[in-house]
């Protein structure tokens, strides 16, 4: 379907006479680049794609139009130049020969990540995606036009310095944002200027996301790595990642806008560590500030900050009272470079190291600083806490639990976008172009199968230590492979993840082979979690995440709401034993009903009862016994006191 839209390629507003754009420059007839789409391409019958805007390794970006919307948009387009290239004169992208399996495997963390994102729609400070689809031998990801320019320009035009006070002010919402990015078990690997926006209204808004192997060297992609932001473990892909990532890139942004200078690159220190404290660099930086930013560049990962809670809570002075709110951030655990950004990765234990020049004696910070920090950390918390409920939710339509559509109708069958294209290897994409749209491949209009891999049906294994086994088992990626499962306690993985595989990876195998792995059961020793303020079936869930066996007991109490859980059977912070069948007894508050209320209404009924028989007995007025008294007393009952009862007048009665 053609869209014939009288539109300019460069920015996607009405063409105007001229042959020039007034308002972008674009001018017609501009040359491109074939590899990429090419200006004007119509996408799934409703996207214009215009401009390539960027590229890299992994994907390219094009600016577009959304002709249901009547919007501007930006289309990602999964294009990993190392295993695929554009047929020439068309839109299809053929895969390499000897590369479909790990496109296909790309393909799948691709549309995992970008899933993820969409998920995150109601998180401020990023662009989640809003709608995604296949279509030329590949898949394609929709995100909203942001107005703004890039943090580079916008510090530019600061004059390349920003204060402290400046820097405190405008990014504790990203700070935010990236906590709940990493609550959602993602990494960026990619924070810097040229990955934030800033929007006409001073917000900062998180871009760049992309697959682990594409922000990692000696990756089978073509590595964006950022000097000076990227982390010492991104030079490497044998090397634990994780949010302590992150927080070596935000520290080198802090690094950056305060000094007016880019950290020397992670390879460069390793080999000679000369890099000047930021006070050194400007005065006007709070020591203590500096010290928390050099901490987070640390190059050993044990040694730096580990979360975006911890960073801020230093940044921050957080006082005591807070220190709960650590407990709240999730640290993800460890990951290699090719493990799926969404999968869950290895367990690790935290360094800790006294900052640089810190003095052993804190300042007392001021009531005033107190509050704002404490309704900062609360917001943190609720925000996050706001994010996982919503990330919890039932998945079984991708309709509703991603809010991503196309034409209205749900893509339920994008978790098969990898495995459901037919892929056409060079070879044959040099000498003809018979390739099968992936419409028509869905569709089974097409019975042409001589353009599937000549690798017909040997496969090359892929690395799937660190991986989490619930996540691939089910995953079409696997779909050639008998998984042989053995579950262990391991002190080193968090429960699920393999951690040993018989069929290594790069070895060939044919389809069905039995691959036997061992996933971790986790730690055999594992701590009593806090229950305080959680309800039943919450904690029970935890429970479970964590291998603990728990009994239910039901507590009665008015203290603790009706279904909460009021107590458990050991100490807080108590390690259980696993492996030795060690029991939580788990006490669920239950509430009676209130006792008032049941003799409100026991008494109701017994006064119903007397003025029912009161009526009865006066219907008879021969069974209407008189009062006995004795003679000469007054007739009036109520008139007479017992000779041992006191008569207390009240004052201010009167007849009226």
């Amino acid at each position: 379907m053609q869209l014939n839209l009288n539109l300019c390629p460069g920015c996607m507003e009405p063409k105007s006479e001229g042959a020039v754009c007034p308002v972008c420059g674009y001018s017609a007839g501009t040359p491109y680049d074939t590899a990429y789409l090419a200006p004007g391409t119509a996408l799934n019958g409703r996207y214009l794609a215009g401009k390539l805007l960027h590229r890299n390794g992994e994907s390219a970006v094009y600016i577009g139009y959304d002709s249901v919307n009547g919007t501007k948009v930006l289309i990602k387009e999964y294009m990993p130049d190392t295993l695929c290239k554009r047929v020439k004169d068309s839109s299809v992208v053929a895969v390499n020969q000897n590369a479909v399996a790990q496109y296909k495997t790309f393909m799948s963390e691709f549309v995992e990540l970008n899933k993820t994102l969409a998920k995150l729609r109601n998180v401020n400070h990023i662009n989640p995606a809003v709608d995604m689809f296949g279509d030329n031998n590949t898949g394609y990801v929709v995100f909203n036009f942001i107005e703004g320019i890039l943090l580079t320009d916008h510090i530019r035009g600061l004059g390349g310095v920003l204060t402290w006070e400046q820097v405190r002010k405008l990014f504790p919402p990203l700070f935010t944002t990236l906590s709940q990015i990493h609550n959602a078990g993602l990494v960026h690997r990619g924070i810097c200027p040229d990955n934030i926006i800033v929007t006409p209204r001073d917000e900062l808004i998180l871009t760049g996301f992309c697959v682990a192997d594409e922000r990692t060297a000696e990756t089978e992609l073509n590595s964006e790595i950022y000097d000076g932001y990227a982390a010492p473990e991104q030079y490497s892909s044998g090397k634990w990642q994780g949010t302590w990532t992150d927080v070596y890139g935000i520290s080198a942004l802090l690094y950056r806008l305060l000094t007016g200078s880019v950290p020397e690159s992670a390879q460069a220190r390793e080999e000679n560590d000369v890099l000047p404290e930021p006070v050194s660099l400007n005065s006007s930086i709070p020591p203590k500030v500096s010290d928390v930013i050099m901490k987070g560049l640390a190059l050993r990962s044990d040694d730096r900050i580990q979360t975006v809670t911890e960073l801020v809570t230093k940044l921050f002075e957080e006082p005591e009272e807070q220190k709960i709110v650590q407990t709240q951030s999730i640290s993800i655990p460890r990951q290699y470079a090719n493990d799926e950004t969404y999968a869950e990765g290895f367990g690790r234990s935290s360094g800790k190291q006294s900052p640089r020049g810190a003095s052993a004696k804190k300042t007392q910070p001021s009531r005033h600083k107190v509050f704002i920090l404490v309704g900062f950390a609360t917001a943190v918390v609720m925000i996050t806490l706001m994010a996982v409920v919503m990330i919890a939710l039932d998945d079984n339509s991708s309709s509703v639990a991603n809010g991503i559509t196309t034409n209205g109708e749900p893509l339920a069958d994008i978790d098969d976008l990898a495995s459901s294209l037919t892929y056409q290897t060079t070879s044959a994409a040099e000498t003809e172009n018979t390739q099968p749209t992936l419409n028509e491949v869905e569709s089974g209009e097409t019975e042409n199968t001589s353009n599937i891999s000549a690798s017909g049906n040997v496969y090359i294994m892929n690395d799937l230590v660190g991986k989490n086994y619930e996540t691939i088992k089910n995953s079409p990626t696997y779909a050639s492979l008998v998984f042989v499962p053995e579950y262990e306690f391991n002190e080193e993985n968090e429960k699920g993840i393999i951690f040993s595989q018989s069929i290594e990876k790069g070895e060939s195998y044919t389809e069905g082979a039995d691959v036997h792995i061992k996933v971790s059961l986790g730690s055999r020793y594992v701590k009593v979690p806090e229950y305080v303020g959680m309800k039943a079936k919450d904690y029970f869930n935890l429970l479970e995440g964590k291998n603990i066996k728990y009994e239910e007991v039901s507590y009665e109490t008015s203290q603790y709401a009706d279904g909460y859980v009021c107590g458990v059977s050991a100490d807080e912070d108590e390690i259980l034993d696993l492996e030795s069948g060690d029991t939580l007894i788990v006490y669920v508050a239950y509430n009676p009903a209130p006792v008032t209320e049941e003799t409100s209404e026991t008494e109701t009924e017994t006064e119903t009862e007397t003025e029912t028989v009161t009526e009865t007995e006066a219907e008879d007025p021969d069974d209407i016994e008189e009062y006995p008294y004795e003679e000469g007393e007054e007739s009036d009952p109520d008139s007479s006191v017992e000779d041992d009862e006191e008569l207390i007048i009240d004052e201010n009665y009167s007849e009226d």
